[in-house]
């Protein structure tokens, strides 16, 4: 059985995105690429809205020369190793290898996919993520904290979501980022 994570690159504030729709100062050096990568190896299929999906494809084929640090190659291999689920009323079924769509979120679909799972699965994305979290079926959050400050814009928790966590793994990037990685402690879990 997996496990059903959600992580994204986040300003100290809590956003995704400014109010202006930058996400400019969201730019992975290679040693937090080198994290993420490590983290990513037991993922077996991500689940993308369509936002989320059109930004990560990139790394179906990116440019030979934007592979040239080696913790960049290796993110894209992971990326290209994994299944892709992308949720979209409005897309086409991708031609990407190992992609598939559905037209809709279904958390029953979503937990039957990560119980069924022998590994992890990533949900990207606050507003698929926020229907799994309000579900309560993610077990893991993480949250590379970026050092900006955005001021507002878009949340990567839905308004008003609260649940314990409980810290499993903290890294601070020279860069000044900071990897938090937290286990959801759901209702009738003991300790």
């Amino acid at each position: 059985m997996g496990r059903l994570r959600y992580g994204m690159m986040i300003s100290l504030d809590g956003f995704i995105r400014d109010a202006s729709g930058s996400t400019d100062w969201m730019l992975a050096d290679e040693e937090l690429h080198g994290f993420a990568s490590a983290q990513d190896r037991t993922v077996g299929t991500r689940v993308y809205g369509r936002g989320l999906w059109e930004t990560m494809r990139y790394w179906q084929s990116p440019p030979e020369e934007d592979l040239t640090a080696p913790e960049a190659r290796e993110f894209a291999q992971t990326w290209q190793d994994t299944d892709k689920i992308v949720v979209s009323t409005t897309l086409a079924p991708p031609a990407e290898p190992r992609t598939s769509l559905w037209d809709r979120l279904d958390v029953d679909r979503l937990a039957a996919l990560v119980r069924d799972s022998d590994l992890d699965v990533e949900i990207g994305g606050p507003t698929l993520a926020a229907h799994a979290l309000e579900a309560g079926l993610v077990d893991e959050l993480t949250a590379y904290v970026m050092p900006h400050l955005a001021g507002g814009g878009t949340a990567w928790l839905p308004a008003g979501f609260s649940t314990g966590l409980a810290l499993r793994r903290q890294h601070t990037f020279a860069s000044g980022a900071l990897a938090l990685v937290y286990d959801v402690v759901h209702e009738g879990d003991s300790g």
